[in-house]
Parts: structure tokens; C-alpha cells; sequence
């Protein structure tokens, strides 16, 4: 098992990189590592799943240009700048790809664009699943002391 101490160090642009130009190991550790990675780099700046959400729809809606366009994907300087790094890896990836298919294959930037929405959906519930956990976690310690237990034995 992997730690989030282990996963705080992981490149979540250059994951994003290799698992938007690849099926197989790279795009699965993209939806696994990298995304439980992300989860904690926008925990750590105060982002909630709601957000991130909302950017899933807007890629998916408008595609990785339109999602660049905000002024702010997230809200904030420091969450903005994590964002645009997540979406300019994917972009060049998805441009990488379109430049090996066929110039303007629109499905394949329609692709692109959805892979990465999910992506974002995922970081999105990982968030939501790491708010949910802690508040259940502070719960039970809060009981716990009100009846005279040691929440950590």
C-alpha cells in the first residue's frame, strides 16, 4: 500500500502526460496514483470536490482550451496554478496524440477531452471520499471522548 506521505511526491503533470498518450499501466496509474495524488495536492490548498467537479464539466463541455480560458479553473492563485498545470499536461498530450492521427480528427480531441474530464471526476470523488472519512474519523474521536475513552487505543 501506498501512503499519501508516498503519493505527495508523485509528478501528477508528467502521470497525466504518459496516461493521456497511452493505454494500459500509464493511463490506469493516471486514474489511480496520480489521481489519488492530485486529491491530496488540492486538499492541501483548501480545494473541494465540488470545483474540480465543475472543471470536469466544463473540459467536457468545452475541451481543454475552453478550461484554460478561465481566469480561475479553481478558486485562488495557488489552486488556479495547480489546475493549469493538470490541464496544459493533458493538452499537450491530447495535442501530441491528435498530431499522430489524422490532422483535425475531431473524435480523437473529443476523446482527449473526455478521458481527462473522467479524470477529473475521479480526483473530484476522491476528494469528496477523503472530506467524508475525516469528518467521520473526527466524529468518533469526538464521541469517544465525551465518554471517557482514549479515541486512540
Amino acid at each position: 500500500m501506498t501512503t499519501d506521505a508516498e503519493l505527495a511526491g508523485l509528478d501528477v503533470a508528467a502521470a497525466i502526460g504518459r496516461g493521456m498518450a497511452a493505454d494500459g499501466q500509464a493511463r490506469q496509474a493516471m486514474f489511480t496514483d496520480a489521481a489519488i495524488a492530485a486529491a491530496i495536492e488540492a486538499e492541501e490548498l483548501g480545494v473541494g470536490p465540488y470545483p474540480v467537479a465543475i472543471l470536469a464539466r466544463v473540459v467536457r463541455a468545452g475541451g481543454f482550451a475552453e478550461a484554460l480560458r478561465l481566469p480561475e479553473p479553481l478558486i485562488g492563485a495557488e489552486p488556479t496554478a495547480l489546475a493549469r498545470r493538470w490541464l496544459e499536461a493533458a493538452l499537450a498530450a491530447g495535442d501530441k496524440a491528435a498530431g499522430d492521427k489524422a490532422a483535425g480528427d475531431k473524435a480523437a480531441g473529443d476523446k482527449t477531452n473526455l478521458v481527462f474530464s473522467h479524470w477529473l471526476e475521479m480526483v473530484a470523488t476522491l476528494l469528496a471520499v477523503r472530506v467524508s472519512a475525516r469528518s467521520a474519523r473526527s466524529a468518533r474521536s469526538v464521541r469517544s471522548a465525551a465518554n471517557g475513552a482514549d479515541p486512540d487505543a
